[in-house]
Parts: C-alpha cells; structure tokens; sequence
C-alpha cells in the first residue's frame, strides 16, 4: 500500500493518490490504482515531488466514493507499507471522515528492511529501489511505489525462504481486526 498526499501531516492533510496490491500467498490477487479529489488545493512542493497536478484531481472521485471498493480489498489483509505509520494515519482519518472505522494489522517495510539489513545506512525507499535494483516507471505515484514493496517482499521470501515469516510475525504491528473493522 502507498498513499500520496497534500502535505505530510494526517491532521491537516488529505490523501490524493491510492495505489495498492493485495497479495495472498505470494501473488497479487487485486490492485487499486486510483488519483483521489482531495477537496484541496495539492501544493506545488507535491506536485514537483508527485508530478499530480491540480488538473490531474479534477473530476477524480472523492475519498468517500472510492471507501468502500478499497475497504473491501483491505478486508483482513496485513497493512504494509513504507514507514506504515504514515500510511495508515491517512487511511484512519479518510475513513473516519466519512464515519467509518479502519483498523488492520500492520507491516513497515522500513522495519524490516532494517531488520535484515542492518548494516544499510540509509532504507529509505529510494534506497532500497538502488540496492536491489529495482525498475521504477513513476517514483512517488502510488501504484508505482507500492509494486516496488511487493517487489522487495518477493525477494526477502526467495532469499531467506520460510525462516522470513519468523521475522515478519516478530515485525508485525498489532491492530484490533474484527469483522467490524470497516
């Protein structure tokens, strides 16, 4: 899962990019690739980060008409992301904006990354793009960046084989899942 975003704060920003792959037994079963209207001006820092334009937004779906097609696709899947506390703290406040409550188990490839690298100075995306030689058509666009997560995952399970689901149990962030979660 990646978002993109109007600014870098959950309380005062808003998404406006989803992209995500839902992978279940080590192959992508569904994707979500979707420019969100964010109700906002996007600034010209993210646009020159992003490349998304305030053209781009026009007439995309608002959050709330994109809830419950991304609600579905999250249903009982583990959270990952890239630094997965930012992530989730836009999806917690998009949901709760329109009065629904997003709670999942979570993953941050950051994390892990440090975990099986450690002696990698930086694990900054970009970085991990680098080391591993991953190909990247559009960095900082959500699908994009989230392919890129699936990609290193993929990796570390042919590389370290079964031993990396002990790893991953140790890295996973708890959250309260329940049929009610959405």
């Amino acid at each position: 899962m990646d978002v993109e975003t109007t600014g870098a704060s959950s309380t005062s920003s808003r998404i406006l990019e989803v992209g995500a792959l839902r992978v279940e037994d080590g192959k992508v079963t569904k994707k979500f690739k979707q420019l969100i209207d964010p109700t906002e001006y996007v600034p010209s820092f993210i646009t020159s980060l992003t490349g998304i334009t305030n053209d781009d937004i026009y007439g995309q779906p608002i959050f709330a008409q994109i809830a419950d097609e991304l609600a579905e696709m999250l249903h009982g899947a583990v959270f990952v992301a890239h630094n997965v506390g930012f992530d989730y703290a836009f999806m917690q406040k998009e949901f709760k904006l329109i009065g629904t409550k997003f709670t999942a188990d979570r993953l941050c490839t950051v994390r892990l990354s440090r975990k099986l690298f450690p002696m990698q100075r930086s694990h900054r995306l970009d970085e991990l793009i680098r080391i591993h030689g991953y190909k990247v058509a559009n960095r900082h666009r959500a699908y994009d960046d989230a392919e890129v997560l699936y990609k290193f995952y993929s990796d570390m399970l042919k590389l370290h084989g079964p031993a990396l689901n002990d790893t991953l149990d140790r890295l996973l962030i708890r959250g309260k899942l329940s049929k009610s979660a959405f």
